[in-house]
């Protein structure tokens, strides 16, 4: 008999220690690995606690209720009385559901959390109540959204459904949200493709517009300019992106300006200039040529009358030699004018020559550090032009501001050093071809070419001494 009630005893209190030992376990903190996809709401479900006491026992933060994919949370022991209170508020809340449901029309900034916020309910009860899926989370200004109630086609009574809440919570969810899906969700997605048709910005392009195409290194702002209309012109006319694509064509509304036909005007006008400067140097060219001619003529005629003299007779002797003094006279004197002449032409012959030919490199590529016509950089064309004229003026931009005298941009003549920067840092130099145009190396990418001074204005001049 003792032998009996030992064992029965051992027996009992072996029951009551393994009681106590499931009940210390379901009642102490266990631990979460979050996994992809998984959120806080999730976990609440899945373990039966509230958001709140997850977050709080965690440290997350309640407005954005974020967690990382592999972070370790702490979930906080289930409470079966609060449980049970838990589930009768539960079915008390779906009943008021029942009775109450109503909608919520859609505003902009609204999203499935915060109306699950502000009408007490979750996201996944409001994808149940609208047919939306379970990764739905895009609604649209003007949608009509239920907030309250419960989903008919799935009810169950209120007895059934607290144990299976507490068992299998997340299984049912998935069993009785799956045919909602399937009878709702091809509407809700043709109601949001019609709605975002009718979101869709509306287009506005007038009579008078032409296209451009986009090209490497321009922007809206520059296109804007260039076509004499506003950003906001060219946003209301184009559905555009948060960047421009190269080969992108735009619509201009209402251009004030045509780049084509003020670069052709341009070109024109750079040829003009180019055709006039060789029409001058040549000119000059042709002045001295014909000064060299009279110089040669002059030292002929002198060479046949020294080599007469000593053949004719003493009587002719002094007719001779003054004719040859009047000869010499004669053809002396419009030497003597002339010269003045000689050095203006020669003074303006510089200059316009100067220009001339540093238009010869035109289309030369820009190379950094180059000097020479494989390749030149803005201060390597300017010395290697000048340098063809026997004018050393340095290799770099600051020794080239001491060639000569500075002067104000309005005085600059041409063939004068044209620079951009203080005195003492410059960091660009061209040649002035006269009126707003200049030639130069400009960066890396480009060539030699002719600039206009109203887009691109010099600081300073130098006339080269």
């Amino acid at each position: 008999m003792n032998h009996t009630a030992k064992k029965l005893l051992v027996g009992t209190v072996g029951a009551a220690g393994l009681f106590l030992a499931t009940t210390a376990t379901a009642n102490a903190d266990t631990t979460h690995k979050v996994a992809k996809n998984d959120t806080v709401w999730d976990l609440s479900q899945k373990y039966g606690v509230s958001i709140q006491a997850i977050e709080a026992l965690n440290n997350i933060d309640q407005n954005s209720h974020l967690i990382v994919t592999g972070q370790t949370l702490k979930v906080p022991a289930k409470d079966a009385q609060v449980s049970e209170n838990n589930n009768t508020a539960q079915a008390a809340d779906k009943k008021a559901d029942t009775e109450n449901t109503s909608d919520v029309t859609v505003k902009a900034g609204d999203t499935l959390w915060t109306l699950a916020q502000q009408y007490n309910t979750s996201v996944e009860k409001l994808r149940e109540l609208n047919g939306l899926a379970a990764d739905a989370y895009l609604i649209h200004p003007g949608n009509v959204l239920k907030v309250n109630g419960t989903v008919q086609a799935t009810q169950q009574p209120a007895q059934t459904e607290q144990p299976v809440q507490q068992q299998t919570e997340q299984p049912v969810q998935q069993q009785t949200e799956q045919p909602v899906q399937q009878q709702t969700e091809q509407p809700v997605v043709q109601q949001e493709a019609t709605q975002e048709q009718a979101q869709e910005p509306q287009l506005v392009v007038s009579a008078n517009h032409t296209t451009h195409t986009v090209q490497a290194g321009e922007s809206l702002y520059s296109i804007a300019q260039a076509y004499g209309v506003t950003v906001d012109s060219l946003r209301s006319a184009n559905n555009l992106g948060a960047t421009l694509l190269v080969g992108q064509t735009l619509t201009i509304n209402d251009p004030a300006k045509d780049p084509a036909q003020e670069a052709a005007q341009e070109q024109a006008a750079a040829q003009a200039q180019q055709q006039a400067a060789a029409q001058q140097a040549a000119q000059e060219q042709a002045a001295a040529a014909q000064a060299q001619q009279q110089a040669a003529a002059q030292q002929q005629v002198q060479q046949p009358v020294q080599n007469q003299a000593p053949a004719q007779t003493q009587t002719q002797a002094p007719a001779q030699q003054t004719q040859q003094t009047q000869q010499v006279q004669q053809q002396a004197q419009p030497a003597q004018v002339q010269q003045p002449q000689q050095q203006v032409v020669s003074t303006s012959a510089d200059g316009s020559a100067i220009a001339a030919y540093a238009q010869s490199f035109i289309g030369t590529p820009y190379v950094w550090g180059g000097s020479t016509p494989s390749g030149f950089d803005c201060s390597g064309l300017t010395q290697y032009v000048y340098a063809h004229f026997g004018k050393q003026i340095g290799r770099n931009t600051i020794a080239q501001e001491s060639a000569g005298t500075h002067i104000p941009v309005s005085q600059a003549q041409v063939g004068d050093l044209l620079f951009w920067g203080t005195p003492g840092s410059t960091y660009h130099v061209a040649i002035y071809l006269g009126g707003n145009s200049f030639v130069a190396a400009p960066e890396p990418g480009q060539s030699v070419k002719i600039g206009n001074m109203a887009y691109f204005m010099p600081s300073f001049a130098v006339h080269v001494n």
